[in-house]
């Protein structure tokens, strides 16, 4: 599994934008103004989706889409 390509979609699907302006640079609240219920859902999916147990506080730490591609692949 593509982990960059399936996070990816996961966060177009949560924050309702193009796949395709998804970057590693992109930031969850500077740009996609993402609020509590959002990082909610960006948790459930991602631990569902990845197989992996995170917390929201381990989640808050990753400010970008690529940081939190890192972070998924290192608790793989």
């Amino acid at each position: 599994m593509n982990v960059e390509k399936k996070f990816k979609e996961i966060v177009a699907d949560i924050f309702r934008v193009d796949v395709k302006k998804i970057k590693a640079s992109t930031k969850f609240v500077e740009d996609l103004k993402a609020k509590s219920v959002d990082i909610i859902a960006l948790v459930a999916a991602t631990e569902s989706n990845f197989g992996i147990k995170t917390t929201i506080g381990e989640t808050r730490k990753n400010k970008t889409v690529g940081q939190t591609i890192a972070y998924i692949k290192k608790k793989k």
